[in-house]
């Protein structure tokens, strides 16, 4: 059985940009303006894109299956694809 203790920083950091989306934009939405939704919802995007880093991360070191990781990382994607779309929506301008 593979030692995972050498990453468990990376699992640490990956559980904390996971909590880290969707408390921003709770609290995006409860400030109650359009202009602090918007920075908040780029910080959830930046969580997200992080989370995503990670998850490639973890896929390329070996430490979870290719199938379980390409599913996860699908749901990822959708979300990443999600919160560029509320942006969008906003007006707010995102990164291409």
């Amino acid at each position: 059985m593979r030692d995972l203790r050498p990453h468990f920083a990376l699992s640490d950091q990956s559980r904390r940009a996971a909590i880290s989306i969707p408390a921003n934009i709770c609290e995006g939405y409860s400030l109650g303006t359009r202009r602090q939704l918007i920075r908040f919802l780029r910080i959830a995007l930046g969580s997200a894109s992080e989370l995503k880093c990670h998850l490639e991360l973890v896929r390329d070191l070996g430490l979870v299956l290719e199938q379980e990781s390409a599913q996860v990382l699908r749901s990822v994607d959708r979300l990443l694809s999600v919160l560029v779309g509320l942006l969008k929506r906003l007006g707010a301008t995102v990164p291409s």
